[in-house]
C-alpha cells in the first residue's frame, strides 16, 4: 500500500489479469436504471478487482448519448478546493486520442459518498473510447483523512492459515477501525459508467480499445514497472516517422518513464521524451505525452524505453493518463509507401573495438590493456556519473601509459556532456592520438546508480555505461593492435603489486653493476605518516637503503590518502630485498575510499632506467 496525500506514480509487457479492456453490449434488455426509449451500448462496472476498464463505440453520424456514471472523490478535501476524483470515467476520440469528456467537480453532483453524472452529451460522427478508473480510495477518521493507492496485486487472501489484509492492513491499524476494506469493496462494486443511445438507432457498433493507429510499424505499450525496452531497427532511406509516446515526469524532476532513440553509428540521440517536446497526457500532472513527427536519415537505430518502480499500466498510483492502454511508445509511418523502408533488426557487432568495459554495476573497478604497434587515432566513448559535488566524477574511466604509469586521458567533468536521463549522467565522445605503446584502461563505479540499478533516470545509452575504445579512421587496421596484453613493462627488476590488507611481502633481486633504478610505488598515507608503503634493504647487511616516506609522495588519484612515488635512485652492484607492508584496511580490492588512478599497481615496482 502506498499512502499518497498528493497522489503522485507503477510499470509488464504481459498485462496482469486485473487490468483489461472490457465492454458490455446490451441489445435485448436494458439495465435497471435505463431510461425508456434508450438502448445501453456500453456498461463498465464493478472495480473491486479491476483498476481500469474500457469499451469502444463507433457513431456513423452525429448523436446525443446519455451518460450515467457514478464515481467518487475525497469529499473532505473537495470542500477545501482540493482532492481530485479517484474513481471516474472519461471518453477520448479514438482517432485523435484526445479527451472529449470527463467526470469532474463541475459536472457531477454528490449522492451520499459518491459523485454522479446523469445527462445527455452530444458527439460528432466518429470512433470513441470510454474508460473508467478506480485507482485510489479516500478514508477518514475523526483525526485525519487519507487517499490511498489501491494496488490490487497485494495479497488480501489467507495464506498458510493467516489472514493477510494486504493493502488495508496497517492502514486499518493507523485509522483505528476495520471497515475500510469492506467499504471499498461495497462502493467499488457500485461505481459505473454506462452509455445509451436511441433505441431506434441500430447502427452504433462497438470495438475493444485501444484502436490501432493506421500504419503502425512498431509499438511497445501497456508497460509495467522496471521495464527496460531495447529494440533495434533500420531505415533503408530517409523517412519521417510519427512517434506517439506516453510516460511519467514528476514536476520539477527528471523523467522516470520515458523513451529515446539513438543513432547506432554516432551514438547521438535522434529523439527523446524531454522538455518542451512534451505535453500533459491527462490525469495526473506527471503524465506526459509526445506526439510528433521526427525526420530520420537512412541508418541503424536503437529505440529505448525505461520505466521506474511505480505508476504504470500495472498499477497507477495517481490518476492514469487519458490513453492508458497506450502507455509506452508507438512508431507510425506517415503513409503506406514509407513502411517497406523500416525493418526491425538485431544489434550489429561494433567495429574496431579495442577495449570495451561496459554494463558496469555498482562498486566495480574493471581494467583491460592493449598495445599499439604503430601510432594511431582512437575513439573514446564513455558514460558515467557526476558526483554530487558537480566538479567530480563518481563513475568514470581513464587510460594510463604502461611505461611511465602516467595518466594520459581521464573522464573529467569539464570534458563531458549530458548523457540523457538524470542530469548527473555524463558522457565523453572524442578522438585522441596515441603513440606506439601499451595502455591499461580503467573504469570504476561508486556504490549507487550504475547499470541496471539506477537510482535516477538512466542515460540514453545504458548498455555503454563504462568505457569503450575504438580504432578511428578509414585507415585504421586492427592488425596493429594487440588486445588483452599483460601491462608489465620491459626492464622490470622486481615487483610486488595488488597488495591486500595486513601484508608483509618481499622479493630478492641482484644487480650485476651499478644501475639507475626507477621506483614506482603506490600506498596509503596521511598526516605525514605512511600505512601501506615499500622499502629496499641491502641484502648483505639488512640495512634499509630506501623507504617510501610521506614527504616524497604526491596524490595518486582517488581518495586523498592514496599516495604515489615515481622517482629514480642509483643502486650499486649487489643483492637486495624489496619489501612492501600494508595495514588492516584500504588496499587492493578492499578500498574504503576511492581507489587510486592506477589501482592494480598498489605496491612497489622497480624498473631499470635506460
Amino acid at each position: 500500500m502506498n499512502i499518497i496525500p498528493d497522489l503522485s506514480a507503477r510499470s509488464n509487457l504481459n498485462p496482469p489479469r486485473w487490468i483489461h479492456s472490457v465492454f458490455f453490449l446490451f441489445v435485448l434488455c436494458a439495465p435497471l436504471n435505463a431510461i425508456a426509449g434508450l438502448r445501453t451500448i456500453i456498461q463498465l462496472k464493478d472495480f473491486d478487482q479491476t483498476e481500469v476498464k474500457a469499451g469502444g463505440f463507433i457513431l456513423p453520424h452525429d448523436a446525443q448519448i446519455h451518460i450515467h456514471a457514478r464515481g467518487a472523490a475525497d469529499e473532505k478535501r473537495w470542500k477545501k478546493g482540493g482532492g481530485e476524483m479517484f474513481a471516474y470515467g472519461w471518453i477520448i476520440n479514438a482517432g485523435t486520442r484526445e479527451l472529449v469528456w470527463k467526470m469532474d467537480r463541475d459536472n457531477t453532483r454528490r449522492e451520499k459518498e459518491d459523485r454522479v453524472f446523469d445527462d445527455d452529451v452530444a458527439f460528432k460522427k466518429g470512433s470513441y473510447e470510454v474508460y473508467f478508473a478506480a485507482y485510489a480510495f479516500a478514508a477518514n477518521s475523526p483525526f485525519t483523512s487519507f487517499t490511498i493507492n489501491i494496488d490490487r496485486r497485494k495479497d488480501s487472501h489467507p495464506t498458510d492459515g493467516v489472514k493477510k489484509r494486504g493493502i488495508f492492513s496497517w492502514f486499518q491499524e493507523l485509522m483505528g477501525h476495520h471497515d475500510i476494506e469492506k467499504e471499498f469493496k461495497k462502493r467499488s462494486k457500485e461505481w459505473v459508467i454506462e452509455l445509451a443511445v436511441d433505441e431506434h438507432d441500430p447502427d452504433v457498433t462497438m470495438f475493444s480499445p485501444p484502436k490501432e493507429f493506421p500504419n503502425t510499424i512498431f509499438h511497445t505499450t501497456r508497460l509495467g514497472e522496471k521495464e527496460h525496452i531495447r529494440q533495434s531497427f533500420s531505415l533503408s532511406r530517409p523517412v519521417s516517422l510519427r512517434i506517439y509516446a506516453l510516460g511519467e515526469t514528476p514536476e520539477g524532476g527528471d523523467p522516470v518513464d520515458y523513451g529515446w532513440i539513438v543513432d547506432v553509428k554516432t551514438h547521438k540521440r535522434i529523439w527523446d521524451m524531454a522538455g518542451a517536446n512534451l505535453t500533459n497526457a491527462g490525469g495526473a500532472e506527471k503524465n506526459v505525452k509526445f506526439d510528433g513527427v521526427v525526420a530520420f536519415p537512412a541508418g541503424e537505430y536503437i529505440l529505448y524505453y525505461s520505466t521506474d518502480d511505480s505508476h504504470s499500466y500495472t498499477d497507477w498510483n495517481a490518476a492514469p493518463p487519458a490513453d492508458p492502454f497506450n502507455y509506452g511508445v508507438t512508431l507510425i509511418a506517415r503513409d503506406e509507401e514509407a513502411k517497406p523502408g523500416f525493418k526491425l533488426t538485431t544489434p550489429k557487432q561494433e567495429q574496431n573495438v579495442i577495449v570495451q568495459l561496459t554494463m558496469i554495476g555498482d562498486g566495480e573497478t574493471r581494467n583491460a590493456c592493449f598495445a599499439l604497434k604503430t601510432p594511431a587515432r582512437v575513439h573514446v566513448y564513455a558514460i558515467g556519473e557526476r558526483a554530487n559535488f558537480r566538479r567530480q566524477m563518481a563513475d568514470y574511466g581513464w587510460i594510463i601509459n604502461a611505461n611511465t604509469r602516467e595518466k594520459i586521458w581521464t573522464m573529467e567533468v569539464d570534458n563531458t556532456e549530458p548523457a540523457g536521463g538524470a542530469a548527473k549522467n555524463r558522457m565523453v565522445d572524442e578522438v585522441i592520438s596515441l603513440p606506439k605503446g601499451t595502455y591499461p584502461v580503467y573504469y570504476q563505479t561508486d556504490d549507487s546508480h550504475a547499470y541496471n540499478d539506477w537510482n535516477s533516470a538512466p542515460p540514453f545509452d545504458p548498455e555503454h555505461w563504462g568505457i569503450t575504445v575504438y580504432g578511428e579512421g578509414d585507415n585504421f587496421n586492427m592488425h596493429n593492435v594487440e588486445k588483452g596484453v599483460n601491462p608489465s613493462t620491459a626492464g622490470t627488476i622486481a615487483q610486488i603489486v595488488r597488495v591486500e590488507d595486513d601484508a608483509r611481502m618481499s622479493q630478492t633481486f641482484e644487480l650485476e653493476k651499478p644501475t639507475r633504478v626507477r621506483v614506482y610505488a603506490i600506498g596509503e598515507g596521511q598526516n605525514n605518516e605512511m600505512f601501506d608503503y615499500g622499502y629496499i634493504e641491502a641484502g648483505s647487511t639488512g640495512k634499509v637503503i630506501w623507504q617510501m616516506t610521506y614527504s616524497m609522495t604526491f596524490h595518486a588519484g582517488g581518495g586523498r590518502k592514496n599516495r604515489m612515488v615515481n622517482t629514480t635512485i642509483l643502486l650499486d652492484k649487489g643483492q637486495y630485498r624489496l619489501h612492501y607492508v600494508s595495514d588492516d584496511s584500504h588496499s587492493f580490492n578492499h578500498w574504503n575510499t576511492d581507489p587510486p588512478d592506477d589501482p592494480t599497481m598498489w605496491g612497489i615496482t622497480l624498473y631499470k632506467e635506460e
